[in-house]
C-alpha cells in the first residue's frame, strides 16, 4: 500500500527522521515548558467563606497587575451578572491618576456606578485593596474570582507539530520535482541553439559525430571560463560529459543525444534525436528537418519568455499578500490581547 512504502522510505532516509527526531524534542520541550511554567507574578484575590471576593492583596504597586472577576449587583428585584476585568495601574509618584473608564454603559444605573467601582479600584494606590460591596447608587454588589484558563495553545501544538512533520517529509521530494523542473527548463533554453548549431555545421558538411565534438568542445571552452552560474548549466554541461564519456566514438552520436533526451523526458529533444536517429538508419534529409526543428524551437522559446514575464505580476502578488497579512495582524493584535 502507498501509506507503508512511505513509511518505509521515510524510516529509510537518516537524514529526514533525524529531522523528525529533532522537532519531536522541541515540540516536547516545548510542551514541558508550558505545563511547567511558573504562575504570572501578581497578587491574590482574598475570599470570605462563602467564596465571595472582599479584597485583592497586590504583589507590588510599582506593575500593572490584571485580575479577572464577575460582579453580581442587586438593586431592589434587579439583579445583574457582568464580566469584569480590572487592570490595577501602577502607583508613580508625583502624579494623579486620571478618571478613565473602558467599560461604560450610560443607559443602565447599575453599570454606571459599576464602571465608577472599577475605576476607583484600577487607580487605587494601597498594596491591599477592599472590593465595596455597595455602589454609589446603593446597589449590593457581590465579587467572586472568575477562572481564566486558556487551553488554546495545547489544541495549536498538535497542529504545528503535524505541520512540520508534513513538511519534513514533503522537502525532498519537492526538491526532487523542483531539480527535475530546472533541467527541463536548462534543455529548453540551450536547444533551440543547439539545434541551430547542428543544422549550419551539417549544412556545411560536417557528420554528426563532428559537428557534435565541435560544439561540445566550444560548451566545455565557456563553462570553463565563464561565471559560477554557467558553469552550471545542466543542458551545456551534460552534453560535454556525453561527449567525454565517448571519446572515440564507439556508440552513435545519434543513440548517445536520444538516450540523454528520453533520460530527461523532453519532447522536443526526443524529437531531434529522433530526426538524427532517421537520418542515421535510412539517410532521411536531416537539414531539412533541423531547419524546421530550429525554426520552431526558437518561436516556442519566445512564447516561453513571454509567459515567464506574465507571471511576475502574479508572483508579486504573494508578497504583497503576506505583508497585507501582517499588518492585519499588528493593527489588530492589540484589540484582541486586550478582550
Amino acid at each position: 500500500m502507498w501509506l507503508f512504502d512511505e513509511i518505509k522510505r521515510i524510516k529509510s532516509d537518516k537524514e529526514m527522521m533525524s529531522r523528525i527526531y529533532m522537532i519531536t524534542l522541541g515540540v516536547a520541550l516545548l510542551i514541558l515548558v508550558l505545563v511547567l511554567k511558573g504562575p504570572e507574578e501578581k497578587g491574590k484575590i482574598v475570599s470570605d467563606g462563602e467564596g465571595n471576593a472582599v479584597s485583592i492583596k497586590r504583589y507590588t504597586t510599582e506593575k500593572s497587575e490584571s485580575y479577572s472577576l464577575v460582579a453580581e449587583i442587586k438593586k431592589g428585584s434587579d439583579t445583574i451578572a457582568r464580566d469584569v476585568n480590572l487592570s490595577i495601574q501602577a502607583v508613580k509618584e508625583g502624579k494623579s491618576a486620571e478618571v478613565l473608564s473602558d467599560e461604560t454603559d450610560i443607559a443602565a444605573e447599575m453599570e454606571m456606578a459599576l464602571d465608577a467601582a472599577i475605576n476607583d479600584i484600577e487607580y487605587s494606590k494601597s498594596k491591599t485593596i477592599s472590593l465595596p460591596t455597595e455602589l454609589s447608587d446603593g446597589s449590593s454588589v457581590n465579587w467572586k474570582e472568575r477562572e481564566t484558563k486558556d487551553y488554546t495553545v495545547f489544541f495549536l501544538i498538535p497542529f504545528i507539530y503535524l505541520a512540520l512533520i508534513i513538511f519534513v517529509v514533503r522537502a525532498p521530494k519537492d526538491k526532487l520535482k523542483t531539480e527535475i523542473e530546472n533541467k527541463k527548463q536548462s534543455i529548453l533554453r540551450g536547444l533551440p541553439r543547439f539545434c541551430n548549431q547542428l543544422f549550419l555545421m551539417m549544412n556545411a558538411g560536417l557528420i554528426l559525430s563532428d559537428a557534435f565534438e565541435k560544439i561540445t568542445d566550444s560548451y566545455a571552452l565557456r563553462l570553463d571560463t565563464d561565471n559560477e552560474e554557467k558553469k552550471h548549466d545542466y543542458f551545456e554541461s551534460e552534453l560535454v560529459r556525453i561527449r567525454r564519456d565517448d571519446p572515440n566514438h564507439r556508440t552513435s552520436t545519434a543513440s548517445l543525444i536520444h538516450e540523454f533526451a528520453v533520460n530527461n523526458d523532453v519532447k522536443e529533444m526526443i524529437r531531434i534525436a529522433t530526426i538524427l536517429t532517421e537520418n542515421e538508419k535510412r539517410g532521411s534529409d536531416v537539414i531539412e528537418s533541423l531547419s524546421r526543428e530550429s525554426r520552431y524551437l526558437w518561436d516556442e522559446r519566445k512564447v516561453i519568455a513571454r509567459e515567464k514575464g506574465k507571471t511576475i505580476d502574479s508572483k508579486m502578488s504573494y508578497p504583497l499578500g503576506i505583508l497585507l497579512i501582517l499588518l492585519i495582524v499588528i493593527t489588530m493584535a492589540p484589540a484582541m490581547l486586550s478582550m
